[in-house]
């Protein structure tokens, strides 16, 4: 049965998932709404208006079967690089092991991109690591099986992909930059930040898709977890987001990035 995009179950059901995630499909994405209503009921082999009727009462496998299918996994390595170069040599000489969160890290190319902007750093054995996290289990089980096609290595360097990917057709993350890579379920909205203190907080293209209150909120929530001094690094388009903040604006190699003070 088709879900029609003005439908007033259509809209319940957005607002179900906006308080669930804080995900905000309203509006010129209730089409992708829609999709995903489908695609998720046909995993649950039963009708989009069924499962439209329990995600409305609250059925907890229906709203997080939806969740799996409209969170918005696009991604790739060595997304906006300069950013990622600009940490690197920022972080380069830090005395101690860094803490690096990676918040809405999807199938997992953000935190995988920032182990090997760091190796590459020289910053190997140095102790470092990288908690990647995401609302969704399946984009998670795919960051933690490592393996990529061409498309999510469309914009790396020729030399980071020599350097650190293995394989040809499917690309396999090395054990090198795996390993300073941990995953976990963590919902933005919901849950408290991973244990910090971070040097660094990256969550680049995840705000765009909140209410202008909730990514407030959220912003305010991963500035907190920086260390004194630590950055935060939003993507070039959600630097906005952050004007107001008790937050330093550092520009570096034509990026842009935001350090708490001491």
């Amino acid at each position: 049965m088709t879900v029609e995009l003005a439908s007033p179950e259509l809209q319940e059901v957005a607002a179900v998932l906006a308080r669930a995630t804080g995900l905000s499909l309203a509006s010129g994405l209730l089409r992708t709404l829609r999709n995903s209503l489908i695609a998720a009921a046909d995993e649950l082999l039963m009708t989009p208006m069924d499962l439209a009727r329990k995600v409305i009462a609250g059925d907890p496998q229906g709203v997080g079967v939806l969740i799996e299918h409209a969170v918005v996994g696009e991604t790739y390595f060595y997304r906006h690089p300069e950013q990622l170069h600009a940490l690197a040599a920022l972080l380069r000489e830090h005395p101690e092991p860094l803490r690096i969160w990676s918040a809405g890290c999807a199938s997992g190319e953000e935190p995988y991109s920032i182990a090997m902007a760091l190796l590459d750093a020289g910053r190997g054995g140095r102790g470092d690591a990288i908690v990647g996290t995401d609302v969704s289990e399946r984009a998670l089980r795919s960051a933690r099986a490592g393996v990529y096609n061409a498309w999510s290595l469309r914009r790396m360097p020729p030399h980071v992909r020599s350097g650190h990917l293995e394989g040809e057709g499917q690309w396999r993350v090395s054990d090198e930059a795996r390993a300073l890579v941990e995953l976990r379920r963590h919902n933005l909205v919901a849950d408290p930040p991973p244990p910090g203190p971070f040097d660094a907080v990256l969550c680049r293209n995840v705000l765009i898709y909140f209410e202008p209150p909730t990514a407030a909120a959220i912003l305010y929530r991963l500035a907190s977890a920086l260390t004194p001094g630590g950055f935060l690094v939003l993507s070039p388009v959600e630097l906005p987001l952050a004007a107001g903040m008790e937050l330093e604006w550092i520009e570096v190699g034509g990026a842009t990035l935001l350090r708490r003070g001491s």
